[in-house]
């Protein structure tokens, strides 16, 4: 086999619908409700690595999107 690289074609462009989807999340920070880790969610939702626990999903800063909200492609 030879050192030489092949041509690849460059990564096409994001679609329009993740890249909104995507802009409209917040990565936050907190200390678990149990164990007093450190731990990082989306939108205020958390799981801890460490213990397992959870914080209830309408504790979040953002509602979560509906069965509407999810286009089929």
């Amino acid at each position: 086999m030879s050192g030489k690289r092949q041509d690849q074609s460059p990564c096409p462009e994001p679609s329009a619908e993740p890249v909104a989807f995507l802009d409209g999340q917040q990565i936050t920070n907190t200390q678990c409700g149990q164990c007093g880790t450190e731990i990082a969610g989306v939108n205020g939702r958390y799981a801890c690595g460490v213990c397992g626990w959870t914080n209830h999903w309408s504790e979040g800063n953002r509602p979560l999107p509906t069965a509407a909200d999810d286009v089929q492609t």
